[in-house]
């Protein structure tokens, strides 16, 4: 009951943070085309060099130059807002995926764990016989040999905590030992968006791409090929790869119609760019 209601806190958390980034996509597309429309009248100005008396097109020019300038100021301080709602959107997906694979590795232990058998191995006494160590093979170590390597849940989790935390090096090389060891667990496809995401945050923008697309390729079933796609668009953006960014959007909006909140996204991300 409990993760139910804080999955759909998740989710109204989600949803209210896609509000604002529309509604702040909206302004800022408002005020673009406030500073193109007064900019190109300063160009107008200058190319007819007043109609009036020189004092009046000098107080004029002046005028829409200085509203100009606080528009510009109010369009940057709008792009900051969004990158920090993008930023908390990334967040909110973290803390939603990682919710998931534990609620799935909950359910897949619960049946082992209520069994006749497990029961009975539980209840039978413990056998007291002392039993010789068995000495390590010549040439290796004891304890090198006997330890496995952390499960994927726990490198996963560990990779989780240090993205939050802004430790992208270290994510991206955790993230990426999930998907090396464990390339058949439900965490591989998660764990390589995250490389990807890792990349980005990182502007290793190329890296980001080849990770985004290994998790479009690899990763067919996988609930992270649509937003792979989009952050595909927005590392291609990032590199000035405006035909493969629009190319990346159209493909959320034509493989994934049911996802509204991404497609909106994708949607104003093609509008800035076609």
């Amino acid at each position: 009951m409990f993760q139910g209601k804080t999955s759909l806190g998740f989710v109204a958390g989600l949803f209210s943070l896609f509000l604002m980034g529309c509604a702040s996509t909206m302004d800022m597309e408002d005020l673009q085309a406030r500073v193109d429309a007064n900019t190109a009248q300063i160009k107008q100005l200058k190319h007819q060099g007043g109609s009036g008396t020189v004092s009046q097109d000098s107080v004029r020019l002046a005028d829409i130059e200085n509203r100009l300038d606080q528009q510009k100021a109010r369009l940057a301080n709008l792009r900051g807002r969004l990158d920090v709602i993008d930023h908390r959107l990334d967040t909110l997906m973290e803390k939603i995926d990682e919710q998931n694979a534990r609620i799935k590795s909950m359910s897949q232990a619960a049946p082992l764990s209520s069994s006749p058998n497990s029961m009975a191995k539980t209840t039978t006494p413990p056998i007291t016989t002392a039993i010789a160590p068995v000495a390590p093979p010549q040439g290796t170590s004891g304890s090198a040999a006997s330890v496995p390597p952390p499960s994927a849940d726990i490198l996963y989790r560990q990779a989780m905590n240090d993205y939050q935390t802004g430790h992208y090096q270290l994510s991206k090389k955790e993230f990426g030992q999930v998907v090396s060891l464990y390339p058949q667990s439900h965490l591989a496809s998660s764990a390589e968006f995250w490389v990807g995401q890792s990349e980005f945050n990182m502007k290793h923008y190329d890296k980001a791409v080849s990770s985004f697309l290994q998790v479009i390729k690899n990763y067919p079933d996988s609930p992270k090929r649509a937003v792979a796609y989009f952050k595909l668009g927005r590392s291609y953006e990032s590199l000035g790869k405006k035909k493969d960014a629009i190319h990346s959007y159209r493909r959320v909006l034509e493989l994934f119609p049911l996802e509204r909140q991404l497609d909106e996204l994708a949607k104003r991300r093609l509008s800035r760019l076609e």
